[in-house]
């Protein structure tokens, strides 16, 4: 009896600053089913053989919450972390990998600090058509085929004013921490720091926003360490009734030692919904960064949705990636990759065609 009436105190100096608190518990698990393969590779020995597996496709956990400090201004704050749900965690154990921040929001806007999304990514990345989010079979992430620019940010603050009649325009800036030196006396060292600019306008069911990032010393090398790299997006949709259609451009410069480069891609899609059913479909080109480069590629997805409930969700998808000669694109989430001789992950073969197909389940609380 005793040891019943300790556990219950426990328990209850546990849970009562928690239900005290104003805390939101939310997430998603989404697991699915599917065969992935990466052929076609310049060197035939740097092909990936087909492969059938279970795929986490970014689940998630969050908490988040806010205190009303009076006079319309607000504490907010957020801890989100990836969850391996296909694998026990072995590859998804650290906390706090996505989204989390402190900061304020009032009458000025709202104005946080921590790891999170830059404003590059968070104001333009939703108006796109983007069909099967967090699959393989996204188009819109930093290693696939579109959204070259987007990044979240370590160590980062931000900044986004109040919406204003469908106007809203974000900041964002990432601290270089290391400042790596580049030569042995130290005298060349890089400043990586990163400034992330966008705006978005939404006015009856159209969407469009533009948005600037520049990464600092990112190609930087002993000697020259002046060497950046920049992007800049357009993003417009237009959704009427159940129909959403959309496109995108978007433009990468990189300052080399060797010679600058500009890579273009573009992407156009659409998704129709037919009560709890869903298809959606996109396409994203990306071309050479220079003449005879050979390194663009082109991919294409088909999606399929079903809505069990509000909260569930069947889907389906397929995915191919064409890379040029010397293209290296995968898949943004769960990517495929070959490695070396040493275990070292070396990435797809250069020239392959990373394809996949897959069904899961989806539920989101």
């Amino acid at each position: 009896m005793k040891k019943n009436l300790l556990a219950l105190a426990v328990a209850s100096a546990l849970i009562a600053p928690a239900a005290l608190a104003d805390v939101t518990l939310y997430g998603t698990i989404s697991e699915s089913i599917e065969s992935v393969k990466a052929t076609g590779s310049t060197n035939s020995a740097n092909d990936i053989k087909s492969t059938t597996r279970i795929s986490s496709n970014v689940s998630k956990l969050g908490f988040k919450g806010n205190e009303d400090l009076g006079d319309g201004l607000k504490a907010i704050w957020q801890v989100e972390q990836e969850i391996s749900v296909d694998d026990g965690g072995t590859r998804k154990g650290t906390f706090a990998t996505r989204n989390s921040f402190v900061g304020l929001d009032g009458a000025f806007g709202k104005a946080f600090m921590g790891y999170n999304d830059s404003a590059y990514k968070a104001l333009l990345k939703p108006i796109l058509v983007n069909p099967m989010a967090d699959t393989i079979a996204e188009i819109c992430t930093d290693k696939s085929v579109f959204c070259h620019g987007d990044a979240r940010l370590a160590n980062s603050v931000h900044y986004y004013t109040p919406n204003f009649a469908g106007f809203q325009a974000g900041v964002s800036y990432g601290t270089d921490e290391t400042r790596k030196a580049l030569s042995a006396d130290g005298s060349d060292r890089t400043n990586m720091d990163v400034w992330s600019l966008a705006a978005a306008y939404s006015i009856d069911g159209f969407n469009v926003g533009v948005g600037y990032d520049r990464r600092n010393d990112k190609n930087a090398v002993a000697g020259d360490t002046n060497l950046n790299q920049s992007f800049w997006k357009v993003a417009a949709s237009y959704k009427f009734g159940d129909t959403k259609i959309g496109a995108g451009f978007e433009q990468e410069r990189n300052d080399k030692s060797t010679g600058d480069t500009k890579q273009n891609a573009w992407t156009v899609g659409a998704e129709q919904k037919f009560g709890n059913f869903g298809v959606s479909l996109a396409y994203a080109k990306l071309q050479e960064s220079k003449s005879d480069a050979k390194d663009g590629a082109k991919q294409w997805t088909l999606g399929a949705t079903y809505d069990l409930s509000k909260r569930t969700q069947t889907y389906a998808y397929y995915t191919r990636i064409a890379n040029d000669d010397n293209g290296t694109r995968t898949f943004g989430n769960a990517g495929l990759t070959n490695y070396d001789n040493t275990g070292k992950a070396i990435g797809v073969g250069a020239g392959s065609n990373p394809t996949g197909f897959g069904v899961g389940l989806k539920h989101s609380f």
